[in-house]
């Protein structure tokens, strides 16, 4: 019951945006933190609101020049200055789990590691087209996995039109005549090339599925002690300079992407 309460306070403590810094705290301790982040979830991935924006601040160089941090900007009324309240998190237990996440204007990420090694996590950004780009993956002893929202014909491998099939065997017989005429093969691996001769054959070791074990921690002979966590958790201010048609650009892609979704 202890454990539920605790859990439920630091819940409330990271949804209310309070800044969270703990050092050499115990594992278990450390992983009410962990838990209360990850109840937030893996996949839920929200970018940083915003908070405001401004017309860009007056300043300029030794030469009359309008700058904004170092960058010299021809025409400032063509930009305005965002603000966003950024956000990060990180934490670890001290005896291998750890959870870690932040957000952004335009993209964000959630990862965490269990008791067993496995290793999941999802992460979101807006691509120049307006749409979202979301991944989620796990690795495991089976290696790394991805999945990720992307149109299936785009996930498929590349393959070679007819068109592309019939000028290469053009090329191939064209070529293989000069060298016939010349007396020479310019390339004497090209004919095991097109027939599939001498090609690589990998051995059954290597054909054999890859089950990596995981080694248990070892602590070196520097480490003392009882094992110790930490986590932190704190929101920042993200001024971003943002050209005005560009945005409003952006904002009309997402929105048709938005009703199509």
């Amino acid at each position: 019951m202890k454990c539920f309460i605790l859990a439920a306070l630091m819940l409330a403590s990271l949804c209310s945006a309070e800044n969270i810094f703990k050092i050499n705290i115990t594992p278990e301790e450390a992983q009410q933190f962990l838990q209360s982040a990850q109840l937030r979830g893996i996949n839920d991935i929200e970018y940083a609101p915003k908070t405001g924006e401004n017309p860009l601040p007056e300043a300029r160089n030794e030469r009359g020049e309008f700058v904004y941090m170092g960058r010299v900007i021809e025409h400032p009324e063509d930009y305005v200055e965002e603000h966003y309240d950024a956000h990060q998190y990180h934490g670890q237990d001290g005896l291998g789990q750890f959870a870690y996440g932040y957000r952004d204007w335009n993209q964000g990420k959630n990862e965490k590691r269990d008791e067993t090694g496995k290793v999941t996590g999802s992460y979101k950004y807006v691509q120049p087209h307006g749409r979202d780009f979301v991944a989620t993956y796990y690795a495991d002893k089976t290696g790394f996995h991805v999945e990720d929202n992307r149109p299936a014909h785009l996930k498929l491998p590349a393959t070679k039109t007819p068109a592309v099939l019939k000028a290469e065997e053009e090329h191939f017989k064209l070529w293989g005549e000069l060298a016939a005429a010349a007396g020479h093969n310019p390339d004497p691996y090209a004919a095991e090339y097109q027939t599939g001769e001498g090609a690589y054959q990998p051995s059954e070791a290597e054909t054999r599925e890859y089950v990596h074990e995981e080694q248990p921690y070892v602590p070196g002979p520097e480490e003392t002690g009882e094992p110790k966590g930490f986590f932190y958790a704190f929101d920042y201010n993200v001024p971003l300079l943002r050209n005005k048609e560009e945005r409003a650009e952006l904002e009309r892609l997402r929105a048709i992407n938005n009703k199509e979704e």
